[in-house]
């Protein structure tokens, strides 16, 4: 285990995001404006369409697909740091079809919110920087 840092909670924000949104862009946005530098996100609600990913490790590049129709949020959950110095959240999301099957990935631009409720727990502590790590072609958390 490689820790990286140890954190309380400095605030927790609670609150929904308005219809129509693009899920990805509004959080992200979100974080930036409340100047949140390193904390937590997560949430539940429905989309009425999705884009996710999947990163493959060969290629390293992400596969993006969109997904046209209505799912239910089942999870979303992603973590906040700093990426080229400005706030970055970094978001996983696990949506449920129709057919009571789940897909999950990667959030990108393209999820539209129908209705979603999420938290965002601040840390207090350090700033939680983000690099590129050779080993695997991602930006993942620096130690330091």
């Amino acid at each position: 285990m490689k820790v990286i840092g140890e954190y309380k909670a400095k605030r927790i924000i609670q609150g929904r995001v308005p219809k129509g949104e693009d899920l990805f862009k509004w959080l992200t946005e979100k974080v930036k404006e409340l100047n949140i530098k390193a904390g937590m996100v997560s949430g539940i609600g429905a989309v009425t369409k999705a884009t996710i990913g999947y990163y493959d490790q060969i290629k390293r590049e992400y596969v993006i697909k969109s997904f046209n129709q209505p799912m239910e949020v089942l999870s979303l959950k992603g973590n906040i740091s700093v990426k080229d110095g400005v706030p970055f959240a970094h978001l996983h999301v696990v949506l449920g079809k129709e057919d009571f099957t789940a897909i999950g990935g990667h959030l990108f631009e393209g999820s539209e919110v129908f209705a979603f409720e999420f938290e965002i727990v601040e840390f207090e502590g350090k700033v939680l920087q983000r690099g590129f790590d050779e080993q695997t072609g991602l930006y993942l958390w620096q130690e330091g």
